[in-house]
Formats: structure tokens, C-alpha cells, sequence
């Protein structure tokens, strides 16, 4: 698993990218979405959003492509494990 944080506004940039590239939503497949919305997840005090995603999936050739360059902007940053589950606890979702 990889751990990450962004705002909630490139968060929603970010799933809008994928979604558009994924042809999302599909109603053959009834997919709605590539990543869950915003407000589904948990966020901080700063307003935050967090995700935990699969190593796996962040190697597909789309996220593969977005993530160094959203992590080299500043734009999303990751966060250890250990940071994730410190935050989240204590965060509603």
C-alpha cells in the first residue's frame, strides 16, 4: 500500500484525469468512478484529504505517469504508514 494527501480541489482534479481517461462512468460496466469522492474520505484539520491506494494500481501506466509529477509539484504528497494511521484514527471520514 502507498499512502498520500492532497487538497481536496486536486484530489478532484486528479479522479476527473482518470475518470476521463478510464471512460468513467461506463453505464455497461456500471462503473461510476476510478477513485472514491472526496468527501468519502478521511481529511485533517487543514482540510486534507487522504488516500490509501495499492502499490499496484499506482504502477498502471495513467497513475504511473500522473504520480511523479503531482509528487515533484508538490501538489499530492506521501505520507508513511505510520503517519497515515496516526492521522487517520483521529480523523473522521
Amino acid at each position: 500500500m502507498r499512502y498520500f494527501r492532497a487538497t481536496p480541489a486536486v484530489y478532484a482534479d486528479i479522479c476527473a484525469q482518470l475518470d476521463a481517461a478510464y471512460g468513467y462512468p461506463n453505464a455497461e460496466t456500471k462503473t461510476l468512478r476510478t477513485l472514491p469522492l472526496a468527501a468519502d474520505l478521511p481529511t485533517d484539520a487543514e482540510g486534507l484529504v487522504y488516500l490509501m491506494i495499492s502499490a499496484e494500481y499506482c504502477d498502471f501506466i495513467l497513475p504511473g505517469q500522473l504520480l511523479p509529477e503531482l509528487l515533484a509539484s508538490g501538489s499530492v504528497e506521501e505520507v508513511t504508514k505510520a503517519e497515515h494511521e496516526s492521522l487517520v484514527p483521529a480523523i473522521t471520514p
